[in-house]
């Protein structure tokens, strides 16, 4: 509380009014009513654990959108912003046990151009007996794609050899296509 020597900063605040009114009986008015009436916290955490949840979703856009913050720090903001929504995604997967979504790290259209790529590679070049073993491979690793993991390589496999010409299909495929 202000003394009477030092006024109260808060008074001199912009403040925003926040409301809100929601059919109780949707599923919004539902989880308004979690939050406000629940017996486990008072109505005043739950209003709370609501504004919470609107800040993590939207907290580093708002301060893009402001101007005022660097990008390291609106990668800051990102970073926690993540990290509360996935501590709520794994009370939400615990409390009623469900897994976790998993992030796809191949997309079905990086999938289906794998398939295609893989299909050309076994018509070309097993059906023309390209792929037979040979003591010696005669394509140097800048004209093919090798390994250097001895466990995947079956000798005399050391070096396969890639057309480029096969792979222009898959050039109006875009980067963000092939991310989920």
């Amino acid at each position: 509380m202000a003394s009477k020597s030092q006024p109260d900063k808060r008074q001199n605040r912009k403040r925003i009014l926040f409301s809100f009114n929601v059919d109780l009986e949707s599923a919004l008015g539902v989880v308004f009513q979690y939050l406000m009436h629940n017996p486990k916290m008072p109505s005043q955490m739950g209003k709370q654990k609501g504004v919470e949840a609107i800040a993590a979703f939207w907290r580093p856009f708002a301060f893009q959108m402001q101007g005022q913050v660097n990008d390291d720090e609106l990668k800051v903001l990102a970073r926690e912003s993540l990290m509360t929504l996935q501590r709520q995604m794994e009370l939400i997967a615990e409390t009623f046990e469900v897994e976790l979504p998993q992030s796809e790290a191949v997309t079905p259209e990086l999938e289906v151009a794998l398939e295609r790529t893989v299909e050309r590679v076994l018509q070309r070049y097993v059906g023309t007996g390209g792929l037979g073993r040979s003591t010696t491979p005669t394509l140097s690793t800048a004209e093919g794609v090798s390994s250097t993991d001895s466990m995947l390589v079956p000798p005399g496999e050391e070096a396969v050899g890639f057309e480029q010409d096969m792979f222009k299909e898959f050039e109006s495929i875009s980067p963000r296509d092939l991310m989920s």
